[in-house]
């Protein structure tokens, strides 16, 4: 039987085996919300996945972030940057109401987010035809109080700061902030801009400093660590198909999925290849409870045992609009239940293990 498909089209509806048989249940499933291709993954949804959509708009609202505040029970996403200036936005998944961030200044281009020790953190996207230089800022939950963390690196603006994640070094209440940065994409140019990659940002001697170099991952794109705080997890936006948005060189970096040792001073070392995507390029990435790997990738949310296998995925044919178009790029995980950001559409899925938020 002979394989045939497209990296920019899903393995059910672009490929073909040659066998009528065969192709026939991939057709048959392109609408399937799963696709498992494990036992694990079955176990993993429970015998009755209970799948929810809580609101749906013409506009592509349910963009990035997707962050669990635990104890007020509420996701905290922001809106799409290809669809113009972003905004925050809370799912209180008690009621399933959504509204806006009211804050004590608004954000400019917020983007991705993390929530350590009482804050939420969102990375703020540079836009130079509103005067917003991009950065870090954080927010207080409970009065909106907005602070900025970082604008700058001696005066260097960054150009698109992606995604953040929080890590505590074990033994001690010392933090280090990670933020992954991209380059602008082609035919933007600036000649004040920091250089992509990995960023650490040491709050307790106010240092910021590179953490990897562009050169192992051309377009850092997502960041978490694992629950027990000794591994980095990054995703890198590059590969032959998507490279050529940021007017890079066909054949620099790859869609995959990296592994990396957190140090005795937290820092990431011993670089490992996790996995390959199939379809575009890996985005938001989560760490279960029990050392899955969760992405957002053009397939959907793909499921990784922690050994590399891919378990199954959140198919994006049914939980949103248009996958090569409107990717699913975030999601969260949030005890029992999956919030998938599908864009235009925002669900809630109850699986039946608790896997806790990554």
């Amino acid at each position: 039987m002979s394989f045939e498909g497209s990296m920019i089209d899903s393995f059910v509806r672009g490929t073909k085996a040659g066998d009528a048989s065969v192709d026939s249940v991939l057709q048959e499933v392109v609408k399937a919300p799963f696709i498992s291709y494990d036992d694990e993954f079955i176990t993993l949804l429970g015998p009755k996945p209970v799948i929810e959509l809580v609101e749906e708009r013409d506009e592509n609202f349910a963009g990035e972030a997707g962050v669990w505040i635990k104890e007020r029970d509420q996701v905290w996403y922001t809106t799409w940057i290809n669809d113009g200036p972003t905004r925050v936005e809370i799912l209180d998944l008690a009621t399933k109401k959504t509204r806006k961030l009211t804050s004590s200044e608004p954000l400019r281009n917020p983007n991705g987010g993390f929530y350590h020790q009482g804050r939420m953190y969102f990375t703020c996207l540079r836009d130079d035809s509103r005067g917003w230089p991009g950065g870090v800022v954080s927010v207080d939950p409970e009065t909106g109080h907005v602070e900025t963390v970082l604008n700058s690196y001696f005066g260097l603006k960054f150009d698109f700061v992606d995604d953040v994640a929080w890590v505590t070094q074990p033994g001690t209440n010392d933090s280090y902030m990670f933020i992954t940065i991209l380059p602008f994409p082609d035919g933007m140019s600036s000649d004040s801009t920091l250089p992509q990659g990995l960023w650490r940002w040491d709050p307790q001697k106010k240092v910021l400093l590179p953490a990897i170099s562009r050169t192992e991952f051309p377009v850092a794109n997502g960041v978490r660590p694992s629950r027990d705080q000794k591994t980095l997890w990054v995703t890198d936006f590059g590969g032959e198909e998507r490279s050529r948005v940021w007017g890079l060189p066909s054949k620099v970096g790859a869609p995959a999925i990296y592994r990396y040792d957190l140090n005795d001073d937290m820092w990431p070392v011993n670089k490992r290849i996790f996995g390959v995507v199939r379809m575009q390029a890996p985005d938001g990435i989560r760490i279960d409870d029990k050392g899955r790997v969760w992405t957002a990738e053009g397939e959907g949310i793909v499921v990784r045992a922690p050994d590399g296998r891919i378990l199954g995925l959140f198919n994006a044919h049914y939980f949103t609009r248009d996958p090569v178009k409107t990717a699913i790029v975030q999601f969260e995980l949030a005890g029992d239940r999956v919030i998938v950001l599908g864009q235009n559409k925002l669900w809630i899925v109850k699986i039946g293990e608790i896997v806790n938020a990554g």
